[in-house]
């Protein structure tokens, strides 16, 4: 290639009747880099000022004369004309619209519905391009059949939900993330025609997905080859549309995990967003339980739709409500202008949990108290992890937990953090039975536990341990014997019992 930079206006396709004009990107379509014809070409496109002329790959591009200015290129002789035709006008056209707009680093909507139509005449089917929260970003039909699948995410502006849960479900057109840079062909589907879907990656980030659906003509054996093409196309358009989008996610979610640490610079912006401590603001935590995603690309998408399906839930309660995800755990923060608006919050979070759960994603829910200014909003989010703790041991799932709910546990929780960190000589009647177990592969402390959480019923507990009363007993004095304890004394009793629930905190070093 010769020449520097030049702006353009337009592609088109050599035309005898049509000079070259300034500009112009000129397809030399029958036109030969080698031959007499093609040099003309390139002389003529000099002297009109021509951006540039393009070339199928069989020439050389020692063959271009010296000192032109004009810039030569040579196309891969796979791809066809009217193909190439079209992306570059698609390009270009998403340049201009990029210089023209406020926020240059952010593609245009016409841009990415251009980047669309293009790939629709590539693959040959109708085309939608999605995030990764499967929200629609842009979309191309050009006459093509399409299903109700299709019309009812370009109608909502993302996947419907019953059928993210399929996919889901299935480990079908989600299997795009797990296999980046191959074609996921999804086909199994009656009521769906069928679609080839290709993850759209950048410097090992995904970024979002294309999907192409047959139209009234099957998709090509070609097709799958044409939209890996199309996918590395899209890729830098999606990566400015991710890093102008995730500029104002960015921006929120720092305000949001600002909020949840109580800083006091967030004032002006927290009323600005319609989150104003002081007029009310509850926590609400969530604890997912979902499919273990060993690969960190899988885990942070995950997590992003998971942000996001969570953000449509708390929306439907007040338009202003965040979502932020934060080591692992999710929380919601939901203006409540009323301490009865407050108490609503268990009914109104019902059917967040249960659209999870239909998505299959077990879940359970946490409110902390109502705050009434900055610095008791991190004092809700406390009440909110010690309930998500206590859900945790329960193994629950559809449970909506509150102070009032879980008080005995809640009240537990100061002592049995305060005997965590206590003296460790003070617990060496259970380090001993553990140690114990550790060596002979006994069960001294999962009996003792057991004993205790029925108040001492020998029967109740060798029920629970599938023993008969007499082994029990004889387990009984044995542990006795090992650890030095007296079961019959109640104080010692109590604070077993309380070692044993301080060895269930999270990063305790109890035995």
């Amino acid at each position: 290639m010769n020449g520097g930079l030049a702006r353009i206006h337009d592609v088109v396709i050599v035309d005898s009747a049509c000079p070259p004009a300034a500009g112009q990107v000129i397809l030399a379509v029958g036109v030969q880099l080698e031959t007499s014809s093609g040099r003309e070409l390139i002389a003529e496109a000099e002297r009109a000022g021509a951006a540039a002329v393009v070339f199928r790959a069989a020439g050389a591009v020692g063959v271009v004369p010296s000192g032109t200015r004009t810039s030569v290129l040579l196309a891969d002789a796979h791809i066809g004309w009217a193909q190439l035709l079209l992306l570059l006008r698609t390009l270009a056209s998403a340049a201009q619209d990029e210089t023209s707009t406020d926020s240059p680093d952010q593609p245009t909507p016409s841009s990415m519905h251009g980047l669309a139509d293009a790939i629709a005449t590539m693959v040959g089917g109708s085309v939608v391009l999605y995030d990764r929260a499967h929200r629609v970003i842009a979309y191309a039909v050009q006459g093509h059949e399409i299903d109700n699948v299709r019309r009812d995410a370009i109608l909502g502006k993302r996947t419907p939900e019953r059928w993210i849960k399929r996919f889901t479900i299935d480990k079908s057109a989600y299997q795009t993330f797990r296999n980046v840079g191959e074609v996921v062909r999804v086909d199994s589907y009656e009521e769906m025609r069928p679609r080839l879907r290709i993850a759209i990656h950048a410097g090992g980030e995904i970024l979002g997905e294309i999907s192409v659906a047959e139209g009234r003509q099957p998709l090509t054996a070609d097709a799958e080859e044409a939209l890996k093409r199309a996918a590395g196309l899209v890729a830098p358009f999606m990566l400015r549309h991710r890093v102008a989008e995730d500029t104002g996610r960015t921006a929120r979610e720092q305000m949001l995990r600002g909020l949840l640490e109580g800083n006091p610079t967030l004032e002006a912006q927290t009323i600005s967003s319609g989150l104003d401590p002081s007029r009310g603001l509850t926590v609400v935590g969530f604890a997912l339980h979902a499919e273990d995603r060993t690969d960190a690309t899988s885990a942070e998408v995950f997590a992003e739709r998971l942000v996001h399906l969570l953000s449509l839930q708390v929306h439907s309660l007040d338009p202003a409500a965040g979502v932020v995800s934060v080591d692992g755990a999710y929380y919601a923060l939901i203006p409540t202008l009323s301490q009865a608006a407050h108490e609503l919050l268990v009914s109104r979070l019902r059917p967040a949990l249960a659209q999870l759960q239909r998505l299959d994603i077990e879940a359970c829910a946490a409110i902390g108290r109502r705050a009434t200014g900055l610095r008791e909003v991190p004092v809700s989010r406390s009440d909110v992890d010690d309930q998500l703790l206590v859900l945790g041991r329960r193994e629950s799932s559809g449970v909506i937990g509150t102070k009032q709910a879980l008080w005995a546990d809640m009240t537990l929780l100061p002592a049995e953090r305060a005997v965590a960190a206590g003296d460790p000589e003070l617990t060496e009647h259970l380090c001993r039975l553990a140690a114990h177990d550790a060596r002979h592969g006994t069960e001294f402390v999962k009996t003792l536990n057991t004993y205790l959480e029925v108040f001492g019923s020998t029967s109740a507990a060798a029920e629970q341990l599938v023993l008969h009363p007499n082994t029990l007993r004889h387990r009984l004095g044995r542990l006795a014997e090992i650890s030095g304890v007296d079961l019959e004394d109640p104080s010692q009793r109590l604070a077993l019992a309380l070692q044993l629930r301080a060895r269930a905190l999270p990063d305790c070093s109890q035995p």
